[in-house]
């Protein structure tokens, strides 16, 4: 099967959904998977021997507006115009890098830019997008497979991670987008925000399906952002809207929950190389670059073999003498990536440059579609 179309065509019945009488054309773009053990981890231990794949995602809705013409004349009054009075201009665009892991059966979605230029009628698609590429990639592609009477998984399910920082940008994916008056850019709450609301959404849809429907307690959302007390990101952070159900959000991250089982075959404590994800274009990638690529004499020794001490026989040669001076301490330079646990990974965060001041949010979802949490 075609899992691009099939995609497409679930975006398709969402999308024609949003009221009103619009007419939108939309265009999805899925790359073949490619084998990439480096891409997402690459500062763990054996990670070239990790079966790792990597697929791209590019979802494009365009919309039929109406034209004015030269001078703000409307063309629609202007009998026998030869011009078209209507044309497609895109009006949202969304960039997803999906991370298969077969071996620990987990998908890491990153959802790495999302844009709307502004120019279409409201409500944007723009969130009725992301919904539809969230919801179709965990249950479509990764979810249970139902075929017996009794609605149970004959197959489970793989564990979705869903992964973004929300940071405020003039424009993502469509250049110059900016200049259109019609555009607005919500303030680096706003997007928060905006990005609190979809995902409540989202896991709203996945936890209320009649089939495989995933128990609240099997998923997990969290929000991190660094410079902010947790009782400040509250603070901003709107409620639940009624009758959506779903987790309660957790401020902080996952990466110190000792009972999940994390995409690399790993659970805390270990080296944040094999539990924090490497994302093109994410603050926290940088800060792992900066951390691997920083070394410093280590605190532990490592003991070389003695030395012996030489005597001089009667026949006038030398011969070791068995004694050992004393065992020598050299020094050694370890990676920092392996050491910094994931509790200073984002002490550190906290006080970057592009992090202060609660500019940039990271939301992860956890959902773990197991045998066990669908009561297979």
């Amino acid at each position: 099967m075609d899992i691009g179309a099939t995609l497409l065509d679930d975006v398709v019945s969402k999308i024609v959904q949003i009221p009103g009488s619009r007419t939108f054309t939309v265009s999805v773009i899925v790359s073949q998977p490619r084998k990439s053990p480096a891409s997402v981890f690459p500062y763990a231990p054996n990670v070239h021997e990790a079966e790792v794949y990597i697929q791209d995602i590019l979802a494009l809705v365009a919309e039929d507006i109406h034209v004015e013409g030269m001078n703000g004349v409307d063309q629609e009054s202007v009998p026998g115009l030869e011009m078209p009075t209507r044309e497609a201009v895109y009006v949202s665009a969304v960039e997803l890098v999906l991370y298969t892991l077969p071996k620990t059966s987990s998908a890491i979605v990153y959802v790495s830019k999302v844009d709307s230029t502004g120019q279409g009628k409201r409500p944007s698609p723009t969130k009725t997008l992301v919904l539809a590429l969230l919801e179709h990639i965990t249950k479509r592609w990764f979810g249970a497979n139902i075929t017996n009477d009794e609605g149970k998984a004959e197959r489970s399910g793989w564990n979705i991670w869903v992964h973004l920082f929300a940071r405020a940008q003039n424009q993502y994916l469509f250049p110059a987008s900016i200049e259109f008056p019609g555009k607005k850019v919500l303030s680096d709450v706003g997007l928060v925000k905006w990005w609190k609301g979809v995902l409540d959404q989202f896991t709203d849809t996945i936890s209320s399906q009649s089939l495989a429907s995933i128990p609240e307690n099997r998923i997990l959302s969290y929000v991190t952002v660094p410079g902010l007390t947790s009782l400040e990101v509250n603070q901003f952070l709107p409620k639940r809207p009624a009758g959506l159900i779903g987790p309660e959000w957790l401020i902080g991250n996952p990466y110190s929950n000792t009972s999940t089982l994390f995409p690399m075959d790993v659970q805390p404590p270990c080296s944040i190389s094999q539990l924090i994800p490497y994302f093109p274009d994410d603050p926290k990638a940088r800060l792992i670059d900066e951390i691997a690529n920083t070394t410093s004499k280590a605190s532990a020794t490592i003991v070389s073999e003695p030395r012996r001490k030489k005597r001089k026989l009667d026949s006038g040669e030398k011969e070791m003498d068995g004694q050992a001076q004393g065992s020598e301490a050299e020094e050694t330079t370890l990676d920092f990536v392996q050491t910094v646990s994931a509790e200073e990974f984002w002490e550190r965060m906290d006080g970057r440059q592009e992090c202060r001041l609660g500019t940039v949010a990271f939301f992860v979802v956890y959902v773990d579609q197991s045998a066990s949490s669908l009561g297979a």
